[in-house]
């Protein structure tokens, strides 16, 4: 099975409308980009412009949204709370929304921790106009046609020298900057100005976090495409890089790390830190998701900021469970973030069995490895439960006393088979 990769290469830097030129060259369709800005209202507060420019002689898209007069009259929501409700009051198809929500989240974040106040706090300056809304939500939309799984990011320039905004001057990259870009692969740009902005920083930030890497897969290069900075630099050109591709499946384990012997497969893990919810509904939320197909849930608590006792939640599912289970995690707590990773595991192949025994019929969970060879037996807890009152008996001496009947040890001490099979 194929699965969709997303190559960026920030050759010149990020920025919200770099990412929307790229998509845009990539071969995004125009009228799904300005349809879907037109259904959550963003349209008629400026016009959207795209132009083809070059940047070192190489071919580009450019984005610009000319401001109406309604922006004027109908200012851009300015906190984070209130960009939440405009989300919500726009009907966006759920993955839209709760990766606009996340970009915005990771900027809140980001402000709060530079200036040493709650994210409830925070005040959009320049990331709070409706071109960043629609550089955001118009970068989500651009995802919904893509449908990447995986990501692929080469380092990204820093660039240098001051930059003037709504705090005053400050150094290049600002500091709000450097905070998102934590943990990212950089490089310092040798250019003189601001490559990276803040908004062009979240997204980045949300895709690492919602894509698996693609580090160590072999890809089929789809096409690409250039989004176009406003600048033209004289060292390099002001150009993001986006492509697509295509991967067969995540890469193998070493040969070494092997064993033949027992089954394996490639699950996700999904991870999400709660800190406002109650026992009750977080336990409500885990047998919830193990009905939607989690092979296992498991909580953990946490503690979060503020000394406040929270939960993490893992989820350990197949991949044609996971857009069910995300949008039950999103739905159904109030986490605004979830962490996502590839891995494989070894397993045992496993059966359910009805055994007669000397008190009544009991099930048993039965596992084997590739071979065949029985290695794990574990007998039904609602049987034992009922056969224990049917017959006054304390649980766990009844499963030794039904242990004792249904199974005989081999000679080997590592091999066993049940009675029943054997006679």
């Amino acid at each position: 099975m194929s699965h969709k990769v997303l190559f960026i290469d920030p050759i010149g830097g990020l920025s919200g409308d770099m990412f929307l030129g790229a998509f845009l060259d990539m071969g995004l369709p125009p009228e799904f980009l300005r349809t879907g800005l037109e259904k959550v209202g963003l349209r008629r507060f400026f016009e959207l412009r795209v132009t083809t420019v070059t940047r070192h002689q190489i071919a580009a898209r450019k984005i610009e949204f000319p401001g109406r007069e309604e922006a004027l009259t109908d200012p851009a929501p300015r906190t984070l709370a209130a960009v939440k409700d405009f989300l919500a009051a726009a009907k966006l198809p759920p993955a839209i929304q709760n990766f606009s929500l996340q970009v915005f989240t990771h900027l809140a974040r980001a402000e709060a921790r530079v200036h040493g106040v709650s994210i409830e706090k925070v005040h959009f300056h320049e990331v709070g106009d409706y071109d960043t809304l629609a550089d955001i939500v118009g970068t989500a939309l651009a995802l919904e046609w893509l449908q990447p799984e995986y990501l692929s990011l080469k380092a990204i320039p820093l660039g240098s020298g001051e930059v003037d905004c709504a705090h005053g001057r400050l150094p290049v990259p600002v500091p709000a900057v450097m905070a998102l870009l934590e943990d990212l692969p950089v490089y310092a740009g040798g250019i003189e100005a601001e490559l990276v902005t803040p908004t062009g920083a979240a997204i980045i930030k949300t895709l690492v976090e919602m894509l698996a890497p693609v580090a160590g897969m072999v890809c089929k290069l789809g096409r690409s495409g250039y989004g176009a900075g406003r600048r033209d630099h004289s060292q390099k050109p002001n150009l993001l890089r986006l492509a697509s591709g295509m991967v067969a499946a995540p890469a193998a384990p070493a040969a070494a790390l092997k064993n033949d012997s027992f089954s394996l497969e490639t699950l996700i893990t999904l991870e999400a830190a709660i800190d406002d919810m109650t026992p009750e509904k977080i336990a409500c939320l885990k047998e919830r998701l193990r009905a939607d197909g989690a092979l296992e849930v498991a909580d953990r608590p946490l503690f979060m900021k503020k000394g406040r006792l929270g939960n993490n939640l893992l989820v350990l599912l197949k991949p044609e469970a996971e857009e069910k289970i995300i949008e039950r995690i999103f739905t159904e707590s109030t986490t605004l973030g979830i962490r996502r990773s590839v891995g494989e595991r070894y397993f045992l192949e496993r059966e359910i069995s009805v055994q007669p025994t000397s008190f009544g019929e009991i099930r048993c969970k039965i596992a084997y490895d590739k071979s065949g060879r029985p290695l794990n037996l574990k007998l039904e807890h609602d049987d034992l439960v009922r056969l224990a009152e049917k017959h006054s008996l304390p649980i766990t001496r009844l499963e030794q006393l039904i242990l004792a009947e249904l199974v005989i040890p081999a000679n080997d001490q590592t091999h066993w088979f049940l009675r029943s099979v054997a006679e």
